[in-house]
């Protein structure tokens, strides 16, 4: 989504941006949150086991071992094709896309320390790109003054530029938008940066 300038962009953003309030931003761009093996896999056998049902209705003769070297043969092609990304996130339903995408969200959190901040102001911009994804989960201090509906709407303006082409100005709106918000509710007080100022990029 984002080449190395951009992202460098992106990080300045950030950077400037808490230069001006105690908010701690962090932003994280996933290619994918999850490899999806179980679901494919499982439609491959399914597919493979029907297989049999099929032939029995067909006029060829077939023995018991040609059953069985058919269905191995049927299971390993659908599983290599259901493997390419264009088939597998078609075969993985909406629901698990996006409890996969949201629990990666959740576990970046974590990682990335939004939740060690001295107040309680951290905020992660999640974005996982084969979800087609987008979560902003905020620590306690910062979310108790902030309606959930004005972080939403970050979400959607963001989901809004992506979908018209412009994935760097997306992320620089929601860089500048979470800005406001700390400035207003956080202002910077003191010297402090807890937290990374660069975008994470999860290959």
């Amino acid at each position: 989504m984002l080449d190395q300038t951009m992202t460098a962009r992106v990080a300045d953003a950030i950077r400037e941006a808490e230069s001006h309030t105690r908010v701690e931003f962090v932003a994280v761009l996933a290619r994918q949150s999850d490899g999806y093996y179980f679901i494919p896999t499982l439609w491959a056998a399914l597919l493979a086991l029907m297989l049999p049902a099929v032939l029995l209705i067909t006029p060829m003769w077939l023995g018991v071992r040609d059953f069985v070297i058919l269905q191995l043969l049927a299971f390993s092609v659908l599983t290599a094709l259901f493997r390419l990304p264009f088939l597998m996130y078609r075969l993985v339903p909406r629901s698990v896309l996006q409890r996969r995408a949201s629990n990666m969200a959740h576990r970046q959190f974590l990682e990335q320390g939004v939740h060690r901040t001295a107040d309680g102001f951290g905020v992660l911009f999640f974005v996982s790109e084969a979800e087609h994804y987008v979560e902003i989960i905020a620590d306690a201090g910062i979310d108790a003054l902030v309606d959930q509906q004005r972080w939403q709407s970050i979400v959607d303006a963001f989901t809004g530029r992506v979908r018209a082409g412009d994935v760097e100005g997306g992320f620089l709106a929601a860089v500048e938008e979470v800005a406001a918000i700390g400035r207003a509710v956080a202002p910077a007080e003191r010297a402090a940066d807890e937290l990374p100022n660069h975008l994470v990029v999860i290959e």
